[in-house]
């Protein structure tokens, strides 16, 4: 019980430091996050590429997704199912594809969903509330990416995150699975997850 009370305890405190932000600081800051994430060779070298849709105080990903297209790489995000908590991978073309949808998040309209089979993605971005050194993270509480992150073993798994979002140490839990790399707009830290191998 005290590891979800920590958890919860981990959410509500970090998500009060990010909202704290203001607009121009969450712009400057996503600037320097992407530029470094561009740099990754998980993502330089990946054809298709699964990337959140931002939301809120979140690391703002939408140059990320251009840069991405402007590279000719397949541009995958998620579609949320919120009945049974699970999402499916979806190609997208443009934003213009996007309507806002469950939680106020942007999602493919129904009528554009081009499901990706999951063995298909090289790399994905995942979102957190948090992250610590190891690579642990605390989510928005749904366990979307927990459910879905072991349906891609071969994808590196690549975290965006503020720097305030960084913790000492997250309560580890049996169905976690750790990202690979986190970026954040001062760091690049190596998650135990972290099964990439530099050449």
């Amino acid at each position: 019980m005290d590891e979800m009370t920590d958890k919860r305890e981990i959410r509500k405190k970090i998500m009060m430091l990010r909202n704290a932000m203001t607009p121009e600081e969450i712009e400057a800051k996503s600037g320097e996050i992407v530029r470094r994430l561009k740099g990754l060779r998980e993502i330089r070298e990946s054809s298709t590429l699964m990337v959140y849709l931002s939301f809120g105080s979140e690391v703002l990903t939408d140059d990320l997704i251009r840069w991405g297209w402007a590279e000719g790489k397949r541009i995958v995000v998620p579609f949320c199912h919120p009945e049974s908590r699970e999402m499916t991978p979806c190609l997208i073309g443009g934003f213009a594809e996007l309507e806002t949808g469950h939680y106020g998040i942007r999602e493919p309209k129904a009528d554009c969903l081009r499901v990706v089979p999951s063995g298909e993605i090289d790399a994905v971005l995942v979102p957190a509330v948090a992250f610590d050194r190891q690579g642990r993270r605390v989510g928005y509480g749904g366990g979307y990416y927990d459910r879905f992150l072991p349906e891609i073993p071969r994808a590196a798994r690549i975290g965006a995150a503020f720097a305030c979002q960084i913790v000492m140490e997250i309560p580890p839990d049996p169905h976690d699975v750790p990202a690979d790399r986190i970026v954040t707009e001062d760091e690049l830290i190596a998650g135990i997850g972290n099964r990439l191998l530099d050449v």
